[in-house]
């Protein structure tokens, strides 16, 4: 493998921060772990979100900043010199020609769940790799490289057809608010704090809201705090604490809420996920409505 054959980093953007991004001599691949982002590039601006990726050919810059309110973004970048590209390409694929002959200098594609968590796993596990050097390292490092290339390829192999269009502000709200939620799940989310954060009537999130997810705020709140509910008791974590650390005002509503859920109390949740321990004693006291 050649030297500087690929680059990859992590990139975080703060508030209403602009971040210039170049890709130098290099095919750069741009992939958000966490929020959404505008960039401007030939004097256009365009939205990406959670499900998108960002490819700019050699010699491209453009500015980006954050398009996710108050939480940071939070990007992966790998970038591929056009000789390793023809390193990484064989008889039936050849990486280079692929995505050279994209229609633009700077493209944006949706991309299926699926292949999108695929590339930034490996991705994620690449970054990692940087910084441990093991016996076979290269040998893996080449064959991650070999794998996210083959994704990224897929991803774009119809740029006429998947090529993002501009969003409507509701997708990009959406987007918005679930991050937010998730972000501050363990507090209480009332409408007027979302009102506040986004400076959007309470009617107006209720409404797009319930059209994009075919339920409310609240109720997302609640599967949303009941999931992370059900992850601490699989742990192990006393039931008494559990509904408190997930942001529950009370103990009755939460039992509830969970029965309704997962059809089986919380005691009965814990013990199946405890049914292979011979021991007892950390089961949590009997529940009580």
């Amino acid at each position: 493998m050649e030297k500087n054959a690929y680059l990859i980093s992590e990139i975080t953007c703060k508030g209403s921060e602009k971040i210039p991004v170049s890709s130098g001599g290099y095919y750069q691949f741009i992939l958000i772990k966490t929020g959404s982002f505008f960039y401007k590039y030939a004097g256009q601006q365009s939205y990406c979100g959670i499900h998108e990726f960002l490819m700019l050919k050699p010699g491209t810059s453009l500015v980006l900043c954050s398009a996710s309110g108050s939480f940071p973004l939070k990007l992966l970048s790998i970038q591929f010199s056009e000789k390793f590209l023809q390193e990484l390409s064989d008889k039936q694929m050849d990486f280079l020609a692929h995505f050279a002959n994209l229609p633009s200098e700077c493209v944006s594609i949706t991309a299926e769940n699926s292949l999108m968590m695929i590339t930034k796993n490996l991705t994620v596990d690449l970054v990692k790799k940087k910084s441990a050097a093991e016996l076979g390292d290269s040998v893996y490092r080449f064959g991650l490289l070999s794998l996210i290339a083959v994704f990224l390829a897929r991803a774009f192999r119809q740029p006429d057809k998947e090529i993002k269009k501009e969003p409507e502000m509701k997708e990009m709200l959406l987007d918005s608010l679930m991050f937010y939620i998730k972000e501050h799940i363990t507090e209480e989310i009332p409408l007027a704090r979302l009102e506040r954060e986004f400076n959007i009537s309470q009617r107006h999130i209720q409404r797009e809201f319930k059209k994009g997810t075919s339920q409310t705020v609240h109720s997302y709140i609640i599967k949303t705090k009941l999931a992370l509910c059900a992850k601490y008791i699989a742990e192990g974590m006393p039931i008494n604490l559990v509904y408190t650390k997930a942001g529950f005002g009370g103990y009755s509503h939460f039992f509830r809420a969970f029965k309704k859920e997962f059809q089986m109390t919380p005691r009965e949740y814990y013990k199946l996920c405890c049914q292979t321990k011979t021991s007892d004693e950390n089961i949590p006291p009997n529940d009580t409505a």
